[in-house]
């Protein structure tokens, strides 16, 4: 584990599963780089069993992008504690944000061919999951980085990844980009719900309209009734 005193954090830039991320600037074998840190502390109003459920995943996540190895998934660099037990996720920084603020929060453009890439980019980053025998499970524009000006896409946020062996039928993920089968009662994730996802993030991009953005004020069940009915916007 990495010392926390090594690092220096700046402003928040947004929030991952279980905790919120900011730049910040890490000292490391007598150089500074710039680094984002996921943060994740305490909630003295989670039960115990949800405190001992959201370890297990804090721990599944470090696990996992431990072994992970692809220029399309986040690199972890470390992970620390402090004594008050919050913990210091270390990650490579996203120098150009997440897909979803350029889509949507950015005047910025790029073109066609741009776009194919950044879904090919994703794909190979779903692939190589899903060969090492895992799935994602929140698959959205949001877990998704984008680095080297815009030309490089890797998939973040691994607090939901599961191994195949150990999937359950747990409620994971966003509703917007879940796939029809997740929707119906005891529906079980499969690389199948991966490429659902998938897929409502490439009409995310290609049409830079939000999903199901015009149900935006419905009921979260209304919106799966939508889902199970094909309604993709």
């Amino acid at each position: 584990m990495d010392n926390v005193s090594n690092i220096k954090l700046g402003k928040r830039i947004g929030c991952g599963s279980y905790g919120v991320v900011h730049k910040a600037i890490w000292q490391a074998n007598d150089q500074l780089k710039k680094i984002a840190v996921k943060i994740i502390q305490e909630n003295n109003e989670d039960s115990e069993t949800e405190i001992i459920n959201k370890k297990k995943n804090i721990l599944n996540e470090i696990r996992n992008l431990q072994q992970f190895n692809h220029r399309n998934i986040v690199t972890l660099y470390g992970a620390a504690k402090d004594p008050d037990n919050t913990i210091y996720m270390i990650f490579e920084l996203a120098d150009c944000g997440s897909l979803y603020n350029f889509l949507h929060c950015s005047a910025n453009d790029v073109s066609y061919v741009d776009k194919i890439n950044w879904m090919a980019q994703c794909a190979k980053g779903i692939d190589y999951l899903h060969s090492n025998n895992t799935i994602h499970r929140d698959l959205k524009t949001q877990n998704l980085l984008l680095f080297d000006k815009y030309r490089r896409l890797k998939i973040g946020d691994f607090g939901t990844v599961k191994q195949l062996t150990t999937i359950n039928t747990e409620f994971i993920g966003t509703i917007r980009y879940m796939a029809p089968e997740l929707v119906i009662a005891n529906g079980k994730y499969t690389e199948k719900c991966d490429v659902f996802s998938f897929g409502i993030i490439f009409w995310e991009v290609m049409s830079r309209k939000k999903p199901f953005e015009d149900l935006k004020d419905m009921h979260p069940l209304a919106i799966q009734k939508k889902i199970l009915e094909g309604c993709q916007r």
